[in-house]
């Protein structure tokens, strides 16, 4: 297995993007229906997601939404007919009316057939966007999703209980839904951001060794300036490790024999909000 695996640099490359599922709503232990699969009364919902409740938001372009598979249905995966996903922004922190869904929505995804793949309980799943959306982080996130066909009606999602974030209805035209229920779905998204930091004509970050067992070394190119903060996350998509760096710091040693063998995405956030994920290793 250790030799499965090649020696990552963390890029941040002049005219490169970068993107990582690193904005979540994680994590939740309870299992609904109410999203993906429920076609008898949830075949329209919106759920709201204000900045206060994600992690490492930042203004960017979303690019691809991810949910995690829930306790029901996902042996068999799903495959949902006229599927719609369409996002809008918001300063309001609750539906209009009590139970009126949002207007003003941007279409990101139509698909005629889409197809969520079988999957492990609480591990995420993704589901690419045919348009990117300009996020506002310091805004509220809508998202609405729309099917008129389900072949796992009782496909769950891991969800939380929070009053007032979702509404549904098995309208997918009515402007109201049926009523504002509890089960409020994690979520993870992209988010595409600029990186043309003009310095970098070589990588920023050079990790060693990948695979890593009790440490792994990060070399910093000198060009990039500033404090730097590192993330490791783990294929649940919770953060497991913080590191800060130092300006100006050329190498630093982070610890990772508190971490089980397995793959996580190593994320450095630079100074200037840029940020780019990579995959590291641990094995031992």
């Amino acid at each position: 297995m250790k030799h499965g695996y090649l020696a990552l640099a963390l890029l941040l490359v002049l005219g490169r993007t970068a993107s990582a599922q690193t904005v979540q709503k994680c994590c939740g232990t309870a299992n609904s229906t109410f999203l993906l699969g429920n076609l008898g009364t949830a075949s329209h919902s919106q759920c709201i997601y204000t900045p206060g409740d994600l992690t490492n938001e930042s203004d960017g372009d979303i690019t691809t939404l991810y949910y995690r598979y829930g306790t029901t249905g996902i042996d068999n995966g799903n495959t949902l007919t006229n599927f719609m996903v369409r996002l809008t922004q918001t300063s309001q922190t609750s539906f209009p009316g009590g139970n009126t869904f949002f207007t003003g929505l941007q279409t990101v995804l139509t698909s005629a057939s889409f197809t969520i793949p079988p999957g492990a309980s609480g591990e995420w799943f993704a589901i690419p966007l045919d348009d990117t959306f300009n996020y506002d982080a310091s805004l509220t996130l809508i998202v609405d999703l729309s099917f008129t066909g389900s072949v796992t009606t009782n496909f769950g999602t891991m969800s939380t209980s929070m009053a007032g974030r979702k509404l549904y209805w098995s309208d997918v035209v009515s402007p109201t839904g049926e009523s504002v229920v509890s089960s409020w779905q994690d979520i993870g998204f992209d988010l595409a951001v600029g990186t043309d930091i003009a310095e970098f004509s070589t990588p920023a970050f050079s990790i060693h060794p990948n695979p890593a067992s009790d440490e792994v070394k990060l070399l910093r190119n000198p060009a990039l300036q500033g404090s730097v903060t590192l993330n490791v996350i783990d294929a649940a998509g919770r953060i497991v490790l913080v590191r800060t760096l130092s300006a100006g710091g050329a190498s630093e040693v982070v610890r990772t024999d508190g971490l089980p063998n397995g793959l996580y995405e190593l994320q450095v956030i630079a100074a200037d909000g840029r940020r780019v994920t990579q995959r590291l290793a641990i094995a031992r």
